[in-house]
């Protein structure tokens, strides 16, 4: 499937910054970067979602940055094709629109719950007290947080970290269009929003956060460096996001009053 998918897709390209023989070496070297893209974003999708189809909107973010790769650039081809496979494999899941209005619901509900447990705790509820005030298991609650883990996957997305060498990246991955002023200023301010939650969250919460989005370590590897098992480090990430989420809308409603 995988190479018939590249060979449809590379058909519609033609000759341009990169040669074809470069080009397709690159694209043979760097496939296995598609599957583990996907092996980090599977955490974060329904489990409805169709791993086939992520590789192959991975494939086809691989051909891109393939084929619009400029060697005179600092930036290696493997940071820059992560970021376009990533890009691409996103986007496909935007598209879906998959979130049923169930999800949104429940969604809402849950931060309500957040909200209104942590200004009666005074102080971030745990998963538990918040299971409990809904009526339901930690298990039910932890599996409406998987499902709505992928909205606070995209909102992350557009965080920029600041670093030297992933803004670098970001000038060559991302698009040349003209911003307004204020879509760049709200922009700027939800950036500020989303490190001030991350910075807010418990330590453990935190660590995990910086490790899969900054370090770009699977799960499995934090929980070899936390010392915790997968399973753990899975709820970790997600009552983070959570958190996360809560935090930012909570700033929103305030700077919208």
């Amino acid at each position: 499937m995988q190479a018939t998918v590249i060979k449809k897709q590379l058909s519609k390209y033609k000759k341009e910054s990169v040669d074809n023989t470069i080009r397709d070496k690159l694209i043979t070297e760097y496939l296995p970067l598609v599957k583990y893209v996907v092996g980090r974003l599977m955490v974060n999708v329904p489990t409805h979602v169709d791993r086939e189809d992520l590789i192959e909107s991975g494939i086809l973010g691989l051909i891109e940055a393939a084929q619009k790769y400029d060697t005179t650039k600092q930036v290696q081809f493997k940071t820059y094709a992560f970021h376009r496979i990533r890009g691409s494999i996103l986007d496909y899941l935007r598209l879906q629109d998959w979130v049923p209005r169930s999800v949104r619901e429940k969604d809402n509900l849950i931060k309500k719950t957040y909200n209104t447990l942590e200004q009666r705790l005074k102080r971030p509820p745990q998963p538990g007290e918040i299971a409990e005030e809904l009526g339901m298991s930690y298990g039910e609650l932890h599996k409406i947080l998987v499902d709505i883990g992928f909205c606070s996957l995209l909102y992350l997305d557009d965080m920029n970290t600041g670093n030297d060498e992933y803004s670098k990246m970001s000038e060559n991955v991302k698009d040349q269009k003209t911003e307004e002023p204020l879509e760049v200023l709200e922009s700027e301010e939800e950036k500020r929003q989303l490190a001030r939650a991350i910075t807010e969250l418990q330590p453990k919460e935190r660590l995990v956060i910086t490790l899969y989005y900054y370090e770009e370590m699977l799960l499995r590897e934090i929980a070899e460096v936390m010392h915790l098992s997968e399973s753990r480090v899975s709820q970790l990430h997600h009552r983070a996001l959570l958190a996360i989420r809560v935090k930012v809308n909570k700033k929103n409603s305030t700077n919208i009053k």
